[in-house]
């Protein structure tokens, strides 16, 4: 697939939260270029370190030269454990939210160690990426 990269990156960025008046901080987790090393996917998260659980993360699909957000895309992803050879049975929820950005949430990432997000996109490109986290208890 594409170029894995472990860790959190120093990217940092402020997102409104779910009220009004909230701020929340989200912290790059994980980035890889897509299979065809057109694309740049940035996995983002609130909660630092991550830790097993159900997860909510904020995804951005940018293009890889230019680092514009990539529209008329439409993401999925598939939480993959590779060391247990299995996923989570429930499917995350996307949602689309700016041009290039969605949130995911609803991921039950239940066991410590190192879990893939594989992300299928579809529309404008056509295009897959890993990105790869590594969860503590």
């Amino acid at each position: 697939m594409g170029m894995l990269l472990l860790g959190a990156t120093p990217s940092v960025g402020s997102d409104a939260g779910v009220d009004a008046g909230q701020v929340s901080t989200v912290v790059t987790v994980g980035t890889a270029a897509s299979a065809s090393g057109r694309l740049r996917v940035e996995v983002l998260s609130a909660m630092t370190p991550l830790r097993r659980g159900v997860q909510a993360f904020q995804v951005r699909v940018t293009d890889a030269v230019s680092g514009k957000p990539v529209s008329g895309v439409v993401l999925s992803v598939q939480p993959w454990m590779p060391a247990m050879g299995h996923g989570i049975s429930e499917v995350p929820r996307v949602a689309a939210r700016d041009s290039g950005t969605f949130d995911v949430s609803d991921a039950d990432l239940f066991m410590p160690g190192v879990w893939e997000l594989r992300f299928t996109l579809k529309g404008s490109v056509e295009d897959s990426a890993t990105v790869t986290l590594k969860l503590g208890r």
